[in-house]
């Protein structure tokens, strides 16, 4: 056996389409990957920047109470320049729990904050 033909059983298995087939797969499932990620990480700062906005506009209008929990309702298209996120805080002042119900309205194009409104809502049900 010749070293040329020993050379090339080692390289058969591994033939030129092959490696380029495994080459761009492998690039489309990390691209793929990729870009799932960036959206998902793009979401969840819009998710925590108007959380935010919403629990300290509840600390503001009821400053001396406790806010026990809150929850993400969820986003409604008002119309291509408003878009409105929804939260139920849990409030709890002066022996008294009670639900604000508390909507972030926001430019989603400028992600400028428009309006917050901000609703008591007595004996709701605790979530």
């Amino acid at each position: 056996m010749s070293k040329v033909s020993g050379m090339e059983e080692i390289m058969k298995p591994f033939s030129l389409s092959k490696i380029l087939f495994t080459f761009v797969a492998l690039t489309l499932i990390f691209t793929a990957g990729m870009k799932a990620y960036g959206e998902q990480n793009v979401e969840e700062i819009d998710y925590e920047k108007w959380s935010k906005i919403a629990i300290s506009s509840v600390k503001e209008k009821y400053p001396d109470a406790e806010l026990v929990d809150y929850r993400y309702v969820k986003r409604e298209v008002v119309n291509e320049e408003e878009s409105k996120d929804i939260f139920h805080v849990k409030v709890k002042q002066k022996n008294q729990v009670f639900i604000a119900n508390v909507d972030v309205v926001f430019n989603p194009k400028t992600a400028k904050l428009i309006t917050v409104n901000i609703e008591k809502v007595e004996g709701a049900p605790s979530f």
